[in-house]
């Protein structure tokens, strides 16, 4: 029977849609293979990128910046968090409100604040660097729009103590002056980059065994101050410049054999904590940034050049005029009138007449060349910024007068620490380097990294020389030297006295009435450990070197050798003290880092008193009979001098307090307190 047409019909177009649906359905298979092929093979690396670019993300972890510590470890600088407060005015309900409550605990005019707050801006900074009461009390608040971040903040536990040296940062945390500009790029460190993944949000996941990261220290640096050597030196300092009502002094010690600067004071005070409260001028170093004439400290050099030269001998005999002497249209005078003087005893007597007469022998080129090997007229290269290079003109414009002059101190500008480098090479014998303040870098926990080297020394004199001028400048410190005032009990001293006019700026002559006191040299003269350098501006009711300045040279190593592990000597030694041996963290430095033995002025040396109430710091304190200032209430955050000073009957322990039970300064051992 044959089938109709319309079935064959149907058949028909039931095989075409079949064959269709087939061929649709393997096109689309095929372009799903081919897509498949495209994504994972030929474009696999890029879409790979757009996966990781969404589910992976870069996190720059900051490093705060590195602390900074004297050469016990003790830390001088460090970074931490402090709340500082900004608002949004977007979510402020009422500014005017606001702002009355805020002034109230930030201490600033309402109508300032309310300004701040009616701007419209997203982001408006309120106050930076809150107190821990300031930021609980805005927090009590809990007003709308006013928050909080937490931000680095520069603290200097020590507070003035080498407030001039260290320098301090800006509100960016960038060195602006001293050690922290010196060395900022080593300081400020770099930001660590760390991947981490993030979710649909874009926020940031962590596992539970990988803690986000939290900022870190990067490096640090320690200096080869010593920050009890510099607190004795300041208060030394102070005494002398206060007694004398001086504009300003400062003084320099350094070892003359690694050529470690061990302590730089500066008065008036300047304390890098309170940066904004302070004068600019306060900020300088005068130690390195101020040049004065050096006097009759600088016929020390004179004398020197002309042995070195052969220009006079040392039994050589100088006639000095009995007190006055001609040059040209000038009159050269002497405080005490002399006749024939030996050359030990122009030294010891400090005669100007008989230092014009050995200048005018040597003559100006000679003597030139010996001022430039001695480092004045040049930056010492200490590193720190600002340094002056003094003032040395050239030799051949000096006339006669000039060279003359020059002999004793005048027309010729220094700093207090080229006189310290210089007389330091007298002191080892003949060899000049270069300065030292920073002594290594170290990592966050204080260990060592890369340590710094003075330059290789050069000698400029001969040996023979150095201890024919050491004597002579011995001589100075004992019976009928100006310098009579410089010797400690016990020990033996070498220096010279200077007393020099100060040039008046504006009519570059010199200012009536006005002087600078000098004192510099070594101790103990025959095994020297410390040269010090002691300049006065501008003394008044006495001016002579001898003793304005050489009772500050006096203070200073009558503390500074005991510490060191120095005994004293001789028929007048003070009775043999209580001895500890230091590790270098709490008690005596010694060179190299090795310990070293520091004997306490008496039994006793100052306790640690840090995170003590005031009652029980002063139970502890008044025990020892030991004076005490304090400031604040609550809790001891800080101590000045630290632990393990020698007590002498002068001391005053100095106390900060904070009504925060939890201190965030250190211990003076080194220790950091969180």
């Amino acid at each position: 029977m044959e089938k109709p047409k319309g079935d064959n019909c149907m058949s028909t177009r039931f095989r075409f849609c079949c064959i269709l649906i087939k061929t649709v359905v393997s096109a689309c298979f095929i372009g799903i293979l081919y897509k498949a092929f495209m994504l994972q093979v030929m474009d696999h690396s890029l879409w790979l990128e757009r996966s990781r670019a969404q589910a992976e993300a870069k996190l720059n972890i900051p490093s705060y910046r590195g602390s900074i510590y004297d050469s016990q470890g003790r830390m001088m600088a460090f970074s931490v968090l402090q709340p500082s407060l900004y608002a949004d005015s977007k979510y402020l309900k009422d500014p005017k409100k606001a702002a009355v409550k805020l002034s109230k605990i930030l201490g600033e005019p309402s109508a300032a604040l309310e300004e701040k707050l009616s701007s419209n801006k997203r982001f408006i900074w309120l106050k930076r660097r809150l107190t821990d009461k300031q930021a609980l009390a805005v927090e009590a608040l809990e007003e709308p729009g006013i928050y909080s971040i937490s931000e680095y903040h520069r603290f200097y536990p020590f507070r003035q103590v080498a407030g001039q040296v260290l320098g301090f940062v800006g509100l960016d945390g960038k060195g602006l002056e001293g050690v922290e500009k010196a060395y900022d790029p080593l300081l400020a460190g770099n930001d660590i980059v760390k991947a981490c993944l993030r979710d649909g949000l874009r926020r940031d996941l962590w596992l539970r065994n990988s803690p986000p990261p939290e900022p870190v220290e990067e490096k640090g640096l320690r200096l080869t101050l010593d920050a009890y050597l510099q607190y004795i030196t300041e208060i030394e300092l102070e005494k002398g410049a206060s007694r004398y009502s001086a504009s300003a002094g400062e003084v320099v010690v350094i070892d003359p054999t690694t050529f470690e600067v061990l302590a730089v004071a500066n008065w008036p005070y300047f304390d890098p904590n309170q940066k904004d409260k302070t004068s600019a001028d306060l900020w300088r170093n005068r130690a390195i940034t101020d040049a004065f004439e050096p006097g009759s400290t600088f016929k020390v050099f004179l004398v020197t050049a002309a042995l070195e030269e052969g220009a006079i001998k040392l039994r050589d005999k100088i006639f000095c005029e009995n007190g006055k002497f001609q040059l040209a249209r000038h009159t050269i005078d002497d405080v005490h009138p002399h006749g024939w003087l030996t050359i030990p005893e122009v030294i010891k007597y400090s005669s100007n007449i008989a230092a014009s007469k050995i200048a005018l022998q040597l003559g100006s080129e000679r003597y030139a060349k010996h001022i430039a090997n001695f480092g004045f007229g040049a930056a010492t290269g200490v590193g720190l910024p600002g340094e002056a290079k003094g003032i040395v003109r050239p030799w051949e414009k000096w006339r006669p007068m000039d060279l003359a002059v020059t002999g004793f101190g005048q027309a010729i500008g220094v700093t207090a620490l080229q006189l310290s480098m210089a007389v330091a090479a007298i002191a080892n014998g003949g060899l000049y380097g270069q300065p030292l303040i920073a002594r290594e870098v170290v990592d966050a926990s204080g260990k060592p990294v890369r340590q710094f080297a003075s330059t290789a020394s050069r000698r400029i004199i001969q040996k023979k020389t150095a201890d024919q001028v050491r004597d002579m400048m011995k001589s100075v410190t004992e019976e009928g030297g100006t310098g009579i005032q410089a010797a400690p009990p016990g020990y033996s001293a070498a220096g010279k006295t200077g007393t020099a006019q100060v040039v008046n700026p504006e009519t570059g002559g010199y200012a009536t009435g006005k002087y600078t006191s000098i004192f510099t040299g070594f101790i103990p003269a025959n095994d020297p450990r410390l040269v010090i350098t002691v300049v006065i501006h501008e003394p008044h009711g006495a001016i002579y070197g001898g003793v304005v300045a050489a009772p500050i040279f006096r203070g200073i190593a009558a503390k500074a050798l005991p510490y060191l592990g120095v005994p004293p000597t001789g028929d007048d030694a003070p009775p043999p003290k209580v001895c500890l041996v230091s590790d270098g963290k709490n008690g005596g430095a010694a060179r190299g880092g090795e310990a070293a033995t520091a004997c306490s002025l008496d039994l006793n040396l100052v306790p640690n008193v840090i995170g003590l109430s005031l009652k029980a710091a002063l139970l502890k304190l008044e025990a020892l009979g030991v004076k005490t200032e304090f400031q604040g209430s609550g809790r001891v955050i800080e101590q000045m001098p630290p632990e393990g000073t020698p007590l002498d009957s002068d001391t005053t322990v100095r106390l900060i307090l904070s009504e925060n039970d939890t201190p965030t300064t250190l211990g003076v051992s080194g220790k950091r307190y969180e």
